[in-house]
């Protein structure tokens, strides 16, 4: 497999480090061996410049500059000596008003006299060059600006003070020591002392309580709260006018929805982000579901057809269903097909339109025993707080939201756990059998794994692999 290198850390980059369009402030960072060079090119301060250049850590006051020397603005720059820097090099940081327009001049000023743009992620991968971070806290430092719930902040900013890395470094230590008195052995049987041989024999054991034990547990709590760190997808579905799209504008608190008497007004998936019970959501209203019409070759049969394939695929990817029947008329044949399609999915079944009295009773469901069904109504508001908290519930199946210092690991992290544990698993059985040169590849292998963790030894691919997740400034 081949792989991009990674970027040159002896070029001097620039790119925008605040979000594109209309702002109150925008910055533009330059960081590499000439960012001060450049930053007092770009930045002509309101007091001339001490013998010595720009004082840093300081804000200083003044103007800047277009690639023709021309002012454009005025602003604040701050300018920082590496090591003592966001990327340990020197850094320039230019806070100039938020037209686009002027950040954009900025920008070419700074390509102009010599920068290159940052590819994305550049500023903190520097930061992981250069020792600030491993690769644990870069890869917190991506979520911590992704954040959409309280709850994942709080793990991220856990993570980027370093606690899955020191939750790590004693299975490091432990895997090291392991592989140094096999190769010990491997090598040099003979300069054993006898109480060395004999301590051999424990090393299963001592894989078992202090790399396997501790692997399965932050395994299995990052799996389990997985929903705290990397939010889910909940998807409205049922048969078409049960007011699946006023209950999705009722979570939600604003007209999102189009809502008609008609049915098959929704013929689309509609996505908006939510917070419920300390979980960031992703809100899906879908097309009517169920049974299928006759064929027909009109264009309004073909957009329903659409909206249908549309709406089978955002049930597939979710978290978790919310069924929607309306319990002002008798359940149809529809709404059975949807009970049945939906049935062993993680599912909350809600009984709208409340307001208009029974049209059926809750026994003709047949549904599963405890299974939670809630009556609503999205016209007039009721029992809206009573689902949100049982949509919370089921989420997180009653656990309580992270905690401050709560340590968890990301899917991409999990999966280079897993890893880890496999091979120190099989290194186990292997020092059983007394297969030395086997449980030193195996060690190796899950070295090699928790690396991907940590980025003791990562390959490029996998340090590339995520930094391409993060934005362009940052």
């Amino acid at each position: 497999m081949t792989s991009t290198p990674l970027p040159d850390a002896s070029e001097t980059i620039a790119a925008p480090a605040t979000p594109a369009g209309p702002g109150g402030i925008a910055i533009l960072r330059v960081s590499g061996p000439r960012a001060w060079e450049v930053g007092c090119r770009l930045f002509q301060p309101r007091r001339p410049w001490p013998p010595a250049g720009p004082r840093p850590w300081r804000f200083h006051l003044g103007s800047l500059r277009d690639a023709q020397g021309q002012a454009i603005d005025e602003a604040l720059a701050v300018f920082f000596r590496g090591p003592r820097s966001y990327t340990t090099q020197d850094l320039v940081e230019l806070h100039c008003h938020g037209g686009p327009a002027v950040l954009r001049q900025l920008l070419e000023a700074a390509l102009s006299h010599g920068c290159r743009l940052a590819r994305p992620g550049e500023f903190t991968l520097r930061a992981l060059l250069g020792g600030r971070l491993d690769l644990g806290q870069a890869e917190a430092v991506a979520g911590l600006i992704a954040a959409r719930s309280q709850g994942e902040a709080r793990l991220a900013l856990a993570n980027l003070a370093g606690g899955l890395s020191r939750r790590l470094a004693p299975l490091r230590e432990a895997l090291v020591s392991t592989a140094a008195r096999v190769e010990a052995a491997i090598d040099f049987p003979e300069d054993l002392a006898p109480e060395e041989s004999a301590g051999l024999t424990d090393l299963p054991a001592g894989l078992a309580k202090g790399v396997l034990a501790p692997l399965a547990e932050l395994i299995s709590k990052s799996q389990r709260r997985r929903v705290f760190r990397e939010g889910a997808t909940v998807v409205l579905c049922g048969r078409p006018n049960v007011g699946k799209s006023s209950l999705f504008n009722a979570l939600l608190g604003r007209q999102r929805a189009l809502v008609s008497h008609l049915a098959g007004t929704t013929r689309d998936t509609l996505e908006e982000p939510l917070v419920l019970g300390g979980v960031a959501v992703r809100l899906v209203d879908t097309a009517g579901l169920g049974l299928m019409a006759e064929p027909s070759a009109s264009p309004a049969a073909e957009l329903d057809e659409l909206g249908r394939q549309a709406a089978a695929q955002a049930v597939d990817n979710a978290d978790l269903l919310l069924v929607v029947l309306d319990g002002s008329h008798p359940l149809t044949p529809a709404d059975r097909e949807v009970m049945a399609a939906s049935a062993g999915r993680p599912r909350l079944v809600a009984v709208n339109k409340a307001d208009l009295g029974p049209g059926w009773n809750l026994a003709e469901l047949g549904v599963v025993e405890n299974e939670p069904i809630l009556r609503v109504s999205a016209a007039r508001g009721t029992g809206l707080e009573d689902l949100a908290q049982a949509l919370g519930r089921a989420l997180t199946g009653g656990q309580a939201e992270p905690q401050v210092g709560e340590v968890l690991a990301g899917t991409r992290q999990v999966a280079a756990l897993e890893r880890c544990r496999v091979a120190a698993e099989r290194a186990g059985e292997q020092l059983r059998a007394g297969a030395w040169e086997l449980v030193s590849l195996e060690l190796g292998e899950a070295l090699a794994a928790l690396g991907e963790v940590d980025g003791q030894g990562a390959p490029d691919e996998v340090i590339e692999a995520v930094f391409s997740q993060f934005c362009v400034g940052k």
